[in-house]
């Protein structure tokens, strides 16, 4: 059933208006409904050609569309459409819907096309993190200056961008730590990220990559984070998955880049029997310590760039599939002998764009294009800031110290809130001091908050936003007729099924009294065969039964329809419908 309703529903969608005209001629009154000619034929449209039709057709199809129209009103009549079911999947589809219309569309595209750009390249990179102790200006600063610092010692060359990674970096990674369950020292990665591309790190430190030339070392930038060094090692035509083989030497030196006496013996052997041309599965069979792997020959599971260490994809790409890399790639508890399988590189087609798009929507980077939509609203609706400075002056004066911390304290009941004058005002809307208390209020249970004020006035940009965004929200359908009519198919096609559903298609089922009494008097339509007219038993043939019953049921009804709502042709406009 649940098939049935996305059915309908999708038809509804497709072969409905997403325009009505104004101040035209009606073409069809159905109860209280007035239908315009645009309307009728932007319907018509959806699935016909106008131009290639005639009047009779264009007849044939007013029938089955006031057929629709019909039903729709009955279940309106009904007030199929006042349940809380029905209002929340229709509040859910609409508010849906309505998110295309909350963004800057132009900064979207720009988003999409930048995200397309970075999606033709896998890139790997190494970064090294500073920490910000807080966020006051000093030592914002003193962590920018500390970033530059150390950018100036590794160009000057008095260590690696590796080595300044471990000796300076905030990250954890990139040192070697204990690891507390296995009480094991884990080898740090030395900064190195290995491979990504665009989604797989947050968006600010994402761009300042992609715009890095393999070897440079980028400025100083920002994240949520804190201050990164970013060093580009490589940049590689998208790889979708690498499938390869390995023999793998089970070696605790390697985390250190060295190979233990007995391992090195092995390693030389299996070269020494590659170069006699000794297959590589059976060396697998024979030496590899990877137990997991080697009932198949070596064989990995085909692994995207992102999902390996940087060295092992590096050593992967160094040699064309079908070949060996005869050079061992360390890791972090052994080594790996690699024999390339395929390469699949990544289909980059402009279809690609739509999935960016849906990707791009979940993703923080939206947020650029929501700033930039309530920017241009700002201006629209004449934002003006009024009570704002008071407002947090009053905050800091009589939040308790604690207020942060605990959940108990009202900050809406304070004394002398309700006084303060509307801290912004936009289109017909004073937001007042009491709604910023609200917000403020979803922050209670955090860490202590310092400096109140700062804290309000970081946050007063998303408050803004929220106030601009719903209000905007609001008043969609008045903005956007075509949003409004969009909404209006939702919600009649979800009428259509409701009532379709409890007039014909589960009525036919459980009338069982009528099902069989239907049979009965047409089960000469449902013969044995060609040459043998006895009917088949009403069990065998129930399915097609109760398909013929819903057809009749529904023939009825409309009927029954027709009677019951007044349906008006204005027969001078649909004789100039095909009329230029």
């Amino acid at each position: 059933m649940n098939n049935i309703k996305k059915l309908v529903l999708l038809f509804i969608v497709l072969t409905s208006s997403t325009i009505f005209a104004q101040n035209n001629d009606y073409l069809l009154i159905v109860g209280k409904d007035t239908i315009s000619k645009e309307e009728f034929l932007m319907t018509y449209q959806k699935n016909n050609d106008l131009k290639a039709t005639t009047l009779d057709s264009l007849r044939s199809y007013l029938q089955l569309f006031t057929d629709f129209k019909l039903k729709v009103a009955e279940g309106k009549a009904q007030m199929l459409d006042t349940s809380k079911k029905f209002q929340r999947e229709l509040t859910s589809y609409r508010n849906q819907s309505a998110q295309q219309y909350l963004i800057d569309k132009e900064v979207t595209d720009k988003l999409i096309d930048e995200a397309y750009e970075y999606y033709h390249y896998d890139l790997r990179a190494s970064h090294i993190l500073f920490n910000i102790a807080s966020d006051k200006p000093t030592d914002t600063l003193a962590a920018y200056k500390k970033a530059l610092d150390i950018r100036k010692k590794i160009m000057n060359k008095e260590l690696t961008f590796a080595e300044a990674a471990v000796k300076y970096s905030d990250d954890p990674s990139a040192k070697d730590r204990l690891n507390p369950q296995n009480k094991k020292t884990q080898p740090g990665n030395q900064g190195d990220l290995g491979y990504f591309t665009v989604f797989n790190l947050v968006y600010p430190f994402e761009v300042a990559a992609y715009q890095l030339k393999v070897g440079e070392i980028s400025m100083p930038m920002r994240t949520q984070f804190g201050y990164h060094l970013i060093y580009l090692s490589d940049k590689i035509p998208a790889i979708e998955t690498i499938q390869a083989k390995h023999i793998y030497l089970a070696d605790t030196l390697a985390r250190n880049g060295k190979m233990s006496p007995e391992t090195k013996a092995k390693y030389d052997l299996i070269l020494k029997k590659l170069k006699d041309n000794v297959p590589f599965e059976e060396l697998v069979t024979l030496y590899s310590d990877d137990k997991g792997t080697v009932e198949k020959g070596g064989e990995l599971n085909p692994f995207a760039p992102q999902r390996r260490a940087g060295n092992f994809v590096k050593a992967c790409l160094s040699v064309k599939p079908g070949n060996v890399n005869t050079e061992a790639v360390a890791s972090h508890d052994g080594w790996h002998i690699i024999k390339v399988i395929d390469v699949k590189k990544l289909d980059v087609s402009e279809d690609t764009k739509y999935a960016l798009k849906n990707r791009i929507q979940r993703d923080r980077r939206s947020y650029k294009s929501k700033e930039s939509l309530v920017e241009k609203l700002k201006i629209a609706y004449d934002y003006k800031e009024t009570g704002k400075t008071e407002a947090i002056k009053f905050f800091k004066e009589n939040l308790p110290l604690n207020y942060f911390q605990s959940t108990n304290i009202k900050i809406e009941e304070l004394d002398g809130l309700e006084k303060l004058p509307a801290v912004f005002t936009f289109a017909d809307q004073k937001v007042s001091a009491t709604e910023l208390a609200a917000f403020i209020s979803r922050f209670q249970g955090m860490n202590q908050i310092a400096d109140v004020s700062k804290f309000i006035e970081d946050h007063f940009t998303d408050f803004v936003s929220e106030n601009i965004l719903r209000y905007e929200n609001k008043h969609l359908e008045e903005k956007y007729p075509e949003f409004k009519a969009l909404v209006k198919e939702y919600h009649e096609g979800m009428v259509l099924y409701e009532i379709n559903s409890n007039e014909v298609w589960v009525k036919a089922i459980q009338d069982t009294v009528g099902l069989q009494n239907y049979y009965e008097t047409h089960k000469k339509d449902y013969p044995t065969s060609a040459k043998d007219a006895t009917p088949k038993p009403f069990e065998e043939v129930k399915a097609l039964v109760i398909t013929h019953y819903q057809t009749e049921l529904e023939k009825k009804w409309v009927e029954s329809l027709r009677q019951k709502y007044p349906v008006i042709i204005n027969e001078n406009v649909f004789a100039n419908l095909l009329k230029k």
